[in-house]
């Protein structure tokens, strides 16, 4: 597989409000009692991505598909943020890194984790929200 690589696209407001309203989705899903916390930790990871997804279709960018593609989209999204969020951005990433736990190696997710992640994930969705108005 190749590695994941930034390609300019038209910027697209209604593009990022179907990435943002997924983003939404993946969010309000990932607190459904009933679930597991892999997969809360699973939803909140593809709530930030969609987010990420959002900020970068406003702004025309867009994230192939590729090796560290989920990394690249936080990364480009951070370069996008004018607020100072490079906190924000290390607490996504490090919900990245559980996600990955959860599916690539069926490890165990603590609950107390989830709480930071969705903390950083609802932020992180705000943010996208005002790309995407």
């Amino acid at each position: 597989m190749t590695d994941a690589r930034v390609e300019k696209i038209y910027a697209d407001r209604l593009g990022a409000g179907e990435f943002f309203a997924q983003a939404e989705m993946f969010l309000a899903d990932a607190g459904t009692p009933s679930l597991r916390a892999e997969s809360q930790a699973i939803l909140l990871h593809n709530a930030a991505i969609c987010a990420c997804d959002a900020i970068l279709q406003a702004v025309g960018l867009r994230v192939t598909s590729g090796d560290g593609a989920h990394a690249l989209r936080l990364e480009t999204a951070r370069e996008q943020v004018d607020a100072d969020a490079d906190e924000l951005f290390e607490r996504l990433d490090a919900s990245r890194e559980r996600r990955n736990e959860a599916s690539y190696r069926a490890g165990f997710v603590p609950q107390a984790s989830l709480v930071d992640a969705r903390e950083a994930t609802t932020e992180l969705v705000e943010l996208a929200r005002g790309f995407a108005d």
